[in-house]
């Protein structure tokens, strides 16, 4: 049975015996962990869903200190691996089979671009989401993405990690809509900046979907 691991922000890993994915891993300069938690399980493989700096994080620090390859679309997976990091591309629409398990590679509305310097900032590639199976479990990351029908595509889906902000990504009442086309059996909040994630899951509660807040550090056997 997998279990996910969640440590602020978008960041998570769905780990296994063997595996241990970690998703857009924003862990050093995340102000709330301030730094890569010491008792951090070696990744088996990063997940990195676009170019953000609070997505991005730590992926090409962790791919070269463990030799994890990054799992990302093809136009970063060059820019990371010119980095020194070990990639694996995969594009919009693909899969990877691992062991045990498997990455598909979705669609996001969003954007990715890569910063030079502070200022000047130029478009890598296409942003996506991530379809995980593993262990017979059914796991949608979905990245920075504003609600879109095709999610029902995905479905179902057994957990539906679902950004919340209303900003940058999709609201709260999309978010529900999302967890609804993705027939999520249960939603976990990501991505909250000012929202109330806990007012997100009465919503759930009220569209009889099922949702859980995570606390940094906390996991779940799905």
């Amino acid at each position: 049975m997998p279990t996910l691991r969640f440590y602020g922000h978008a960041c998570f890993g769905l780990e296994t015996t063997t595996l241990n994915l970690l998703i857009d891993p924003w862990l050093s300069g995340n102000p709330e962990l301030g730094a890569i938690p010491s008792g951090l399980r070696p990744p088996t493989h990063i997940l990195v869903t676009h170019n953000h700096r609070d997505h991005v994080g730590d992926a090409i620090e962790l791919s070269k200190t463990y030799g994890a390859p990054i799992i990302t679309t093809p136009s970063a997976a060059r820019h990371y691996k010119g980095e020194g990091a070990t990639t694996a591309p995969l594009h919009l629409g693909g899969r990877l089979p691992l062991d045990g398990a498997s990455v598909k590679c979705v669609n996001a509305i969003h954007d990715s671009p890569l910063g030079i310097g502070e200022t000047w900032r130029v478009e890598l590639g296409a942003p996506c989401g991530f379809v995980v199976d593993i262990d017979g479990k059914s796991v949608y990351h979905a990245g920075d993405t504003a609600l879109f029908g095709d999610m029902a595509l995905f479905a179902p889906v057994d957990v539906a990690l679902l950004p919340i902000d209303g900003r940058m990504v999709m609201e709260p009442t999309d978010a529900v809509r999302a967890a609804q086309l993705l027939q999520a059996g249960t939603v976990v909040p990501m991505h909250w900046r000012d929202q109330d994630p806990h007012a997100f899951v009465d919503l759930l509660t009220d569209a009889g979907i099922t949702g859980h807040v995570m606390k940094n550090g906390e996991t779940r056997e799905l």
